[in-house]
């Protein structure tokens, strides 16, 4: 009976964090508290490419936040499709046939590039996507500046505000709490693990990724790319991969700036 009460407890916390109705309890509230201080993403942090975003989206209608707060707790990156098997919304991009996600589309196709100066066609996108993005013993990792999932920056898809916890009350304030905190935890995983690339991709947060090295970003290419080099790391600011007014002849541009 007290099995059955659990299990009738833990489906209405999932099905309430998908309508935005979360009691936010206390487990729940530590994967928060936990996230935040720990996790960076996916893939491997010895890898010599690093794609850093804003943060995560979310869905609402198919993926599960408790799920993958409690697969992902603990760790600073984990394996996007074996660790994250328990909400199938996520790893949908990851099982065989699936379409090609529109924002790994550019990060991979950069990553094919700079292997092989040729552009890659979308077969070889999307074979990439599915086995080797984000993976555990792959040559890159997807990090997020932020650690909680959004489905937009917007504030009435603020879901964190009634979980009780500081610095959570809106999305400014969890900025004004954690981001410049979370800017200095990256720039030392910078200097410890020394990527050959971090690419930062969104021109949004310019300002944000250049605290992440003292090295001066160079304007290589206006509103489409900056570069700074940092020891044995370029660093690099690109557009958004969903940025509208870029076609795949200006994509093919910035690969050839980038990796020269």
């Amino acid at each position: 009976m007290a099995i059955c009460v659990q299990q009738d407890l833990l489906k209405n916390l999932r099905k309430n964090m998908n309508t935005k109705e979360s009691p936010f309890g206390e487990e729940f509230k530590i994967l928060i508290q936990e996230r935040i201080k720990n996790f960076w993403g996916y893939g491997n942090l010895k890898g010599p490419y690093w794609f850093i975003g804003m943060e995560e989206g979310y869905n609402e209608d198919n993926e599960v936040l408790l799920d993958r707060f409690t697969a992902t707790a603990h760790k600073q990156t984990c394996d996007i499709y074996d660790d994250l098997k328990v909400d199938p919304g996520h790893v949908y991009w990851f099982e065989e046939g699936a379409p090609i996600q529109p924002t790994y589309r550019r990060l991979i196709e950069m990553m094919l590039y700079a292997e092989t100066h040729t552009f890659p066609d979308k077969e070889e996108v999307r074979a990439f996507q599915i086995s080797e993005l984000g993976r555990k013993n792959s040559n890159n990792a997807l990090l997020e500046l932020m650690p909680l999932p959004s489905k937009s920056i917007a504030e009435k898809d603020w879901l964190y505000a009634d979980s009780g916890i500081d610095g959570l009350s809106s999305r400014k304030d969890y900025l004004e709490t954690y981001k410049s905190e979370r800017i200095e935890v990256l720039r030392n995983l910078i200097q410890e693990h020394k990527p050959k690339y971090v690419i930062c991709y969104s021109l949004s947060y310019q300002e944000d990724w250049q605290q992440l090295t003292d090295a001066p970003f160079i304007e290589v290419n206006p509103r489409r790319l900056y570069i700074a080099r940092d020891g044995e790391t370029t660093i690099a600011i690109t557009p958004h991969s969903v940025a509208q007014g870029l076609s795949n002849d200006d994509w093919k541009m910035i690969c050839e700036e980038l990796f020269l």
